[in-house]
């Protein structure tokens, strides 16, 4: 593989000649606040390659101005951002033009700077094995492959089948090492200022990951959540916040980089295989040979899962109660926290201790479908209200509950939930139960009768939704919960109840 060696002591020609150019390298404080992706399911795990959700970066600047006109470049900035976005504050003199400079250092971006000039090519000569520079010309790339013009002729990089590579004189003009946010500004005098850079950038996500245990009556609740950056420009000891709810923003394509990588391909006569010896090889036994021989062929595997989330970890500091931001919620993380540069991580989001619950068979029955002794779900109801332990808005994530066995504690179930606001009622899942069966025939048309019965010995409260919103069911016995006709009732040990109704 072709390497770019840089020698150490050059500078990066300023962006606008004709100006002044005042570099701020880094921020001094960052807060960045990440919108999770509108439509991902709660189930959907996050990829790296496309996280759909963006952030909203603020940072903290120190720097130093000259008098009039200047070009302020903000290095650094997430490379996913949307110039259109970003907002500056603390300039004396304004704003007077905005640029986001896509050309980053890269080989691919050095080759493409440089086509038509001069560079020096590094390689090892065939005969004794040492290194040898000769002076060569970039004549096309870096798509395609390098070519080069060498006092030998014209010629693919890479293609001698020895270690090869180029080194510059200089970097092109407009590349940066980091992505480049810049500004032209007109100071009334020299001064040094405190500037806010606030912007957004797409490739950020995040998510919820809840975790119960079990405690007698009670349910310890405790919350991930988990930050994904995509972005190659990491945030450390950042102030981090993260929004729930869905907010509406018309998607802005991202800004494409100004080279694509770097691509050497070689183009040699005839093909790979035309000097190869034509061999021969003798073919398998076939499988009734084998095991006519008495050979045992024994195939294994298992289902590949998602690992279920981490139980929780000894009690964090208590974190701020989510905030009202419109209609959506705003939750602090408490502390500072470092958004890695393309990578995920978990923080602790939430805790609520000895929060009530009640135990549930519940299923949910297609209208008027036959069922013969089916399964049903095994799900804690919790109201989210201070009287039962909780009272706050939680956002959409996965569920998994544990129960404590001994010294340990063993995962019973997992699940996902939606966006729970205050008031309202959640389930978590708790297993499934082969002892409470529920069955439905059809009597006509238009009618069907459901049965439920209980093996258990201690009674059981089930609940069984008919179908969705505006099923049509209907009939003694049935409520509407969550706009579903559902079917409520508490069964003793051993017995079973039935429901006739019609849709």
């Amino acid at each position: 593989m072709a390497t770019a060696t840089l020698p150490l002591l050059l500078a990066t020609p300023a962006l606008a000649q004709q100006l002044p150019t005042t570099t701020s390298p880094a921020p001094t404080t960052v807060a960045v606040t990440i919108y999770r992706a509108p439509y991902r399911p709660a189930r959907g795990a996050m990829n790296l390659r496309n996280l759909d959700g963006y952030a909203l970066v603020t940072e903290t600047r120190r720097v130093k101005l000259p008098k009039g006109r200047a070009v302020l470049r903000f290095e650094g900035v997430a490379g996913g951002i949307i110039p259109v976005s970003a907002v500056i504050d603390g300039l004396p003199g304004g704003t007077v033009e905005k640029n986001r400079d896509a050309r980053l250092l890269s080989p691919a971006a050095l080759v493409d700077g440089t086509l038509g000039n001069r560079v020096t090519l590094r390689r090892t000569d065939r005969a004794t094995g040492t290194s040898r520079e000769e002076p060569a010309t970039i004549v096309s790339g870096p798509v395609g492959g390098v070519v080069l013009r060498t006092a030998n002729g014209v010629e693919a990089l890479g293609c001698s089948g020895l270690p090869e590579s180029l080194r510059y004189a200089r970097v092109p003009a407009g590349l940066a090492a980091k992505p480049v946010l810049s500004v032209t500004t007109d100071s009334p005098s020299s001064r040094t200022v405190t500037v806010r850079l606030s912007y957004l950038a797409s490739g950020f996500d995040w998510s919820a990951s809840y975790v119960g245990t079990l405690a007698g009556d009670r349910l310890n609740l405790f919350a991930w959540t988990t930050l994904a950056n995509s972005n190659a420009e990491g945030f450390a000891d950042a102030e981090v916040q993260v929004v729930a709810g869905r907010l509406n923003r018309e998607r802005i394509a991202p800004i494409e980089a100004a080279a694509t990588r770097l691509q050497l391909r070689c183009y040699p006569l005839g093909t790979t295989t035309s000097d190869l010896r034509e061999r021969r090889f003798k073919p398998a036994a076939p499988f009734a040979t084998i095991e006519a021989s008495g050979e045992d062929i024994v195939v294994t595997g298992m289902r590949l899962q998602a690992p279920a989330p981490m139980p929780a970890p000894p009690a964090p500091p208590a974190p701020p109660a989510p905030e009202n931001l419109g209609d959506l919620k705003l939750y602090r993380l408490p502390g500072r926290t470092t958004v890695a540069a393309q990578g995920q991580k978990q923080v602790a989001l939430l805790r609520q201790d000895s929060v009530r619950y009640a135990r549930l068979y519940r299923r949910r029955i297609p209208v008027g479908q036959p069922l013969d002794a089916a399964a049903v779900d095994i799900v804690l109801r919790v109201k989210n209200e201070k009287a039962d332990g909780l009272g706050i808005a939680l956002p959409a994530g996965t569920t998994a509950l544990y129960a404590p066995r001994g010294e340990t504690a063993l995962l019973v179930g997992t699940g996902t939930m939606t966006d729970r606001a205050e008031g309202e009622t959640l389930l978590i899942a708790a297993g499934r139960s082969r002892q409470v069966l529920v069955s439905q025939t059809r009597l006509d048309d238009r009618s069907a009768r459901l049965s439920v019965t209980n093996a258990r010995n201690v009674a059981v409260d089930v609940e069984l939704p008919l179908g969705w919103p505006n099923s049509g069911a209907r009939g003694d016995g049935l409520t509407t919960i969550d706009g579903i006709p559902t079917w409520r009732t508490t069964l003793p040990p051993g017995a079973t109840a039935t429901l006739d109704y019609r849709f």
